[in-house]
């Protein structure tokens, strides 16, 4: 489940509310076990978006991620039930806890419930999960740290390139572009270094590849969005496509990029809508580990729209084969004696 969080949220329930004439306010108490059960929420999404099947707490195989999903969409329920806690605080959960159930919502195909929940996001809001340099892997951003080299003391890693990927695409028109002469570009959600330098390591497919680090992170301590306004915009989008409303789903996904300060776009058609869509959720969505679960549910669903041609199996992206989700661990396998 969700680890540490739902460790927190137990506790906090089983107390109840301080009684008058503690040092801790029913304000402070409704605050801390909203917060808990909204973290509760998106570790179960984490989950459900990049696991194969479910294990909670020990118990036993369930298969599919529809457990972590479930779970996810109860907590977050549980969430915006919480009342009494500070106005700013409640009003930023409260956010937080529709923008993540909308996220559940179209992982469980439901699209009435996420559009409606998408609806009460405004289009600015983001909530993000802090980091902390401390010399610590679980508190450090690692995104960043298998990427920072020469940008941060002690992080000398290079394992973490934008070579030949559709996103290095995507913003410059090209993969082929030298590190010297990188090409303009308008949309800032994509910020790419360019270095002279090589990875850490050779690939299978190519040896040693350029080092163009992501730049979205920039230290170890820089946060990780969990939900967006601009994400709910796309969740309004797909619902759109859905229903065969191109016209209604470009609006929406124009939004998104006109709020994040890129140039609106065009469909051709209902297909390309859908092309249109995925690109966008990948790049709004960008090393947020949000994308595995997209491309397995559109695979399920069979949805129209081409992927880009470096995101599927083929010799132009070098990918010999392509699993869209994790399987659970050995060592669960090997300490669960329900398995």
């Amino acid at each position: 489940g969700g680890g540490a969080a739902e460790e927190t949220v137990r506790p906090l329930e089983a107390m109840g509310p301080p009684p008058l004439g503690s040092s801790q306010t029913a304000a402070q108490y409704a605050d801390l076990l909203k917060q808990a059960l909204v973290y509760a929420g998106f570790s179960n999404r984490v989950l459900g978006e990049n696991m194969c099947d479910c294990v909670i707490d020990g118990g036993a195989l369930q298969a599919g991620p529809a457990g972590y999903l479930q779970r996810a969409e109860s907590l977050f329920t549980k969430a915006l039930a919480v009342t009494g806690g500070t106005a700013a605080t409640m009003t930023q959960l409260n956010n937080a806890a529709y923008g993540g159930r909308a996220s559940v919502r179209v992982l469980a195909g439901d699209w009435a419930g996420a559009t409606a929940d998408a609806q009460q996001v405004p289009i600015g809001f983001a909530y993000t999960l802090p980091y902390y340099n401390i010399g610590e892997d679980a508190q450090r951003n690692r995104i960043f740290y298998s990427s920072g080299n020469s940008r941060e003391s002690g992080s000398a890693y290079r394992a973490h390139t934008q070579w030949n990927t559709w996103h290095l695409q995507y913003k410059y028109g090209t993969t082929t572009l030298t590190a010297t002469t990188p090409a303009a570009t308008a949309d800032t959600r994509i910020p790419i270094v360019f270095t002279t330098l090589v990875g850490d390591a050779a690939i299978d497919c190519c040896g040693r590849v350029p080092f163009w680090p992501q730049a979205k992170f920039t230290s170890s301590a820089a946060p990780i969005r969990l939900t967006s306004g601009r994400e709910m915009q796309l969740v309004r989008a797909e619902e759109r496509l859905i229903a065969n409303d191109m016209g209604g789903a470009m609006g929406f996904i124009n939004a998104a990029r006109a709020n994040a300060g890129a140039e609106n776009i065009t469909a051709a058609d209902i297909t390309d809508g859908w092309r249109l869509l995925k690109r966008e959720r990948g790049i709004e969505l960008w090393l947020e580990a949000r994308r595995l679960g997209d491309l397995r549910r559109w695979s399920v669903g069979s949805t129209p729209g081409a992927l880009d041609p470096l995101e599927m199996v083929g010799a132009t992206s070098h990918l010999a084969e392509q699993d869209l989700c994790f399987p659970v661990s050995r060592s669960e396998r090997d300490a669960n004696p329900n398995f």
